[in-house]
């Protein structure tokens, strides 16, 4: 399970999901959408199967929200970007017949979360392996570090789509830099027992690929 959301990107890039919705996975596409406060309703979308819960983006007549909750198949309580996912829910407007879309970039989170992971020694396809992904404390760190390198894969892979396109590389190149950055200073906790107790502190940017 990724540690990173898309809200976790919208967070850093308001403007990811306007820029390149053609690299994102669409999982929901409805014009029925009711909005009351921070309840949104849809009767013919079925949000279970299309897996939109806590933490997933959409855009609703093209203004985007965060999913707070899942009520049922057809009712998700969502928000305005907040400031801190503690927050109480934005309402941002009722209104009737509404587009309503979801997408996902979570299959590139996806390569993101198991680089990150086989980086701290930790092995995805190693049934035996002595660690695995519950062993990480620091999932905050984990999260944003993950959320950074999502986004330089997005919008690497959408220049890579429509060609020469400076916006796309820019941010590309941004978002480069800030993931490098990140880890480079990165100190991540684990817990190598199971215990809950830190065990084990180990700082990225004083790890180096060596050639066997």
């Amino acid at each position: 399970m990724n540690f990173s959301t898309d809200r976790d990107l919208l967070a850093i890039e308001p403007a990811v999901f306007e820029d390149v919705p053609f690299a994102a996975q669409r999982r929901v596409s409805v014009a029925d959408g009711v909005v009351s406060g921070i309840t949104l309703s849809s009767a013919s979308a079925d949000f279970v199967s299309a897996q939109v819960d806590v933490g997933v983006v959409l855009l609703v007549s093209g203004v985007a929200y965060e999913v707070l909750t899942r009520i049922d198949a057809n009712t998700l309580t969502i928000s305005l970007p907040r400031a801190h996912t503690t927050d109480p829910g934005i309402p941002g407007g009722d209104g009737v017949a509404l587009d309503v879309i979801v997408q996902t970039f979570s299959p590139q989170a996806e390569l993101i979360h198991d680089g990150l992971l086989r980086l701290i020694g930790i092995d995805v396809d190693d049934p035996d392996s002595a660690l695995d992904e519950s062993a990480v404390i620091s999932k905050s760190l984990m999260a944003r570090l993950e959320a950074l390198g999502t986004l330089e894969v997005v919008y690497s892979g959408a220049a890579s789509l429509v060609g020469d396109n400076d916006t796309l590389l820019m941010k590309a190149g941004e978002y480069r830099r800030r993931f490098r950055q990140a880890c480079t200073g990165a100190t991540l906790s684990l817990d190598t027992d199971g215990d809950g107790v830190v065990d084990q502190r180990l700082t990225l940017g004083t790890i180096r690929f060596t050639r066997v």
